[in-house]
């Protein structure tokens, strides 16, 4: 007897991720495209296509499609994304009328926190914050139980909280956001900027020319502990520090989970950014926070868009 699934859909910044699912959270199939940023939701639905094609050799019957994308969300549709544009914005009705199944489409670091919440590193938590940490910074709060998504679903944009007024200026039209100091393109520009008065820096070394600086460059340097490199990570981890702490004043979750590439960086980041946050809590006399890492190995948005999905179709 074929096996219920659901499709479970990370569209990001780069690549678009995508997964047939089942209710337990055991992946059958996958499929990665890059992520045309013209067209955000043509690429959705090829990633779907593939999927369907493939259900049938895993043994599994579909039964509901979720897409989690980068953008503010509202009433089934995109209203925004600093850095894609979707093509249809109604990625949900547009889901549907290709598979002709209960489709949703939510905010994909809501949906990446409710993968953490159903199947990682907050399952069973009612409380819980999780920030994305890759091309952007997203982020994703339970509260009591339930995704926060606020009026218009534009809520929970902690990457666009802003933490320096004087700071860079950010796709989504303010300046000095959190991802301008704490995303992979942020780090980045600050190594772009930094190597300018220490050509000897590693990161150029390992990047070949400042225009080819990736934030995995830095974080190579670091290891080597150049110092050049843990100075622009340490910047952008502190920046997180306080970000986190922003949301720790506002919500008082009972944990907070860290997912994207950029953890990868390791301790060179990932240190600054929770003694920042350690820091102050003390200075609040707030109680310790717990500041974990995702343990969904990346899936966590198409696990799940899928249990979402799961839910639409129940």
């Amino acid at each position: 007897m074929p096996r219920h699934t659901a499709i479970g859909i990370d569209a990001g910044g780069t690549t678009t991720r995508a997964a047939l699912v089942t209710p337990e959270g055991e992946i059958l199939e996958r499929v990665e495209l890059p992520t045309d940023p013209s067209a955000a939701t043509k690429g959705i639905l090829v990633a779907i296509d593939e999927l369907l094609e493939k259900a049938s050799g895993v043994d599994a019957q579909v039964v509901a499609a979720g897409a989690g994308v980068a953008g503010f969300v509202g009433e089934e549709h995109v209203i925004f994304s600093p850095n894609l544009t979707f093509d249809d914005p109604h990625v949900g009705a547009a889901i549907a009328a290709r598979t002709g199944l209960p489709s949703i489409v939510e905010n994909d670091a809501n949906a990446a926190v409710w993968g953490e919440r159903s199947y990682g590193a907050a399952r069973g938590s009612d409380n819980v914050v999780l920030v994305t940490l890759g091309t952007g910074v997203g982020s994703g709060f339970i509260v009591d139980g339930r995704i926060l998504r606020g009026h218009t679903g534009a809520a929970a944009e902690l990457g666009h909280t802003v933490i320096d007024p004087s700071g860079p200026p950010c796709g989504c039209g303010l300046r000095g956001c959190l991802e301008q100091f704490a995303s992979g393109t942020a780090i980045a520009r600050m190594a772009q900027e930094a190597v300018t008065g220490e050509p000897s820096s590693l990161i150029l070394a390992f990047a070949g020319s400042v225009g080819a600086i990736r934030a995995e460059h830095v974080a190579r340097a670091a290891r080597e502990y150049d110092d050049t490199a843990r100075g622009v990570l340490r910047r952008g981890g502190r920046a997180l520090g306080i970000g986190l702490s922003n949301a720790v004043n506002l919500f008082d979750p009972e944990l907070i989970v860290l997912a994207g590439g950029v953890t990868r960086a390791g301790e060179a980041f990932l240190g600054p950014a929770r003694d920042e946050l350690a820091q102050r809590n003390v200075d609040q006399r707030r109680r310790p926070m717990r500041l974990a890492l995702s343990t969904l190995d990346g899936d966590g948005g198409i696990l799940g868009a899928a249990a979402l999905a799961f839910e639409r179709a129940s």
